[in-house]
């Protein structure tokens, strides 16, 4: 398997025609795959691997100059995008470990990789036999860190960091910022300013291969007004699939006749390819379950590719809003708890698959004890959207998606960002668009039609169901 965007740090070098190396300390080498964006430091001692954009003025390639344990926190704290840094030979995240990180020891030596298919072919772990799989639709369809489906193999959380040369995890320094003493115009004055400085240095880096999937949504809409603030080129689509709603059926075309762009709806055309789909899974080592693998399996991807020639292509995604919309925690997680066993009970009841599965309940409750250990801007159901809902499920679709000819980059995960939107009192993105583009307020969000209410109940009531049945 070719392992397109990832890394693997271990004592040896890779062998392989399309993977480069970089040596580090100790004996350590840094191999990573051609197409993974990797930048170093004047004096080799820091390394940027995937990218970063700044939401403030300034250069990333200065930040990454200046870069040292001490000020680590200060200098990124603005940078979005998908990255991962090594600042003298200690590893560290991006807000949110959208670029994941896994980390295990091989023959009592350290290996460290962003791709559990990678470690398993390179070395041999072995498979644990006390989990239930993940599936698409199920409340948690994904594996919640720290621990894997491998023995001995684990997943840095967000708020910690690995110095490579003592094979143990640390606190990452909190920065404090002053972010609370503005009001509420202001922070969404400061949001939109962040958003359109982040959308105006990718547009730099890809010019026109810049690729912006558009629904009937808050999340695309939010990006797409810093698009049209600026004007600046971007290519918009859908992917088409068998549970369109109403809303993404209708207000994309709406949006592209109303604003003056081309809209390219991408349906499923083609059969179902089963390599394809095996593929997709294989590279992610089955860590992605949900309608991205479809997507790929029914060769959505290829004739987006085929737009343009171009190498480098990005597409614009909208994960992160979610902490400062406040929806993700209302979904039966109780904050008002603080017993760790009762922090538990509550989420067995929302996610099932925690009381049947080992692997799940027993990462859950170190992960539960860790957000009791570590200090974090974010309330209790807000740090579980970003530390498992993004970086255990989103961080590994990402992965999953690295297969694809396209960069991925969700320019709200930032810090700053996440910590103004953490002080939104209502729903911010309306707020951020009446600044950029309010025009974009004119046309609805999300209606939904008549007949998918009968759908949206029966949903609700199966959800229902599960819990009351797994409690």
């Amino acid at each position: 398997m070719e392992h397109s965007r990832q890394f693997l740090i271990c004592k040896q070098k890779l062998l392989k025609s399309n993977i480069r190396c970089f040596e580090l300390h100790n004996g350590f080498y840094l191999n990573y795959h051609k197409d993974l964006s990797f930048k170093v430091s004047r004096c080799n001692n820091n390394i940027l691997l995937g990218h970063a954009f700044k939401s403030l003025p300034g250069s990333i390639a200065k930040d990454l100059n200046i870069l040292t344990e001490r000020n680590i926190s200060s200098v990124t704290s603005d940078w979005s995008g998908r990255w991962l840094l090594i600042v003298k030979d200690i590893l560290y995240l991006d807000a949110s470990g959208m670029l994941g990180c896994y980390y295990g020891k091989h023959q009592g030596k350290l290996v460290v990789s962003s791709s559990l298919s990678l470690m398993a072919e390179s070395f041999d772990f072995k498979l644990r036999n006390d989990y239930e799989d993940i599936s698409f639709g199920n409340p948690m369809n994904w594996f919640p860190p720290p621990l894997t489906i491998f023995h001995g193999v684990r997943k840095l959380l967000v708020g910690y960091c690995l110095p490579i040369y003592e094979a143990k995890i640390l606190p990452v320094a909190i920065r404090k910022s002053d972010f609370d003493q503005l009001n509420q115009d202001e922070i969404f004055s400061e949001l939109a300013k962040r958003l359109k400085e982040i959308i105006a240095n990718i547009s730099s880096e890809f010019g026109k291969e810049v690729y912006l999937p558009i629904t009937g949504g808050y999340d695309s809409r939010t990006l797409l007004s810093a698009f049209l603030a600026d004007k600046l080129p971007f290519t918009a689509f859908l992917f088409g699939h068998d549970h369109l709603s109403f809303a993404d059926n209708n207000i994309p075309n709406k949006l592209a006749d109303k604003h003056n762009f081309t809209l390219f709806l991408i349906d499923r055309l083609g059969e179902f390819n089963l390599n394809m789909y095996r593929k997709y899974k294989m590279h992610s080592a089955g860590q992605a379950a949900d309608a991205g693998v479809l997507f790929y399996s029914y060769g959505q991807y290829e004739p987006l590719s085929k737009l343009s020639n171009a190498k480098n292509k990005v597409i614009i995604r909208g994960g992160i809003w979610e902490v400062g919309r406040k929806k993700y925690t209302t979904s039966g997680i109780n904050e008002s708890l603080t017993c760790e066993k009762e922090i538990l009970v509550n989420l067995e009841q929302n996610f099932p698959i925690i009381r049947q599965s080992n692997l799940h309940k027993e990462s859950i409750k170190q992960w539960i004890s860790h957000t009791k250990k570590t200090h974090s801007v974010l309330g209790f159901g807000d740090r579980f959207y970003l530390e498992q809902r993004v970086s255990g499920w989103l961080s590994s679709l990402e992965q999953a998606a690295d297969i694809t000819d396209f960069e991925r980059i969700h320019p709200a995960n930032c810090q700053d960002i996440i910590e103004l939107l953490s002080l939104a009192q209502c729903h911010p993105q309306p707020k951020i668009i009446a600044r950029l583009a309010p025009e974009l307020l004119e046309t609805q969000f999300n209606p939904k039609s008549l007949l998918e209410l009968p759908y949206r109940l029966y949903n609700y009531l199966r959800r229902r169901y599960m819990q009351i049945r797994s409690s």
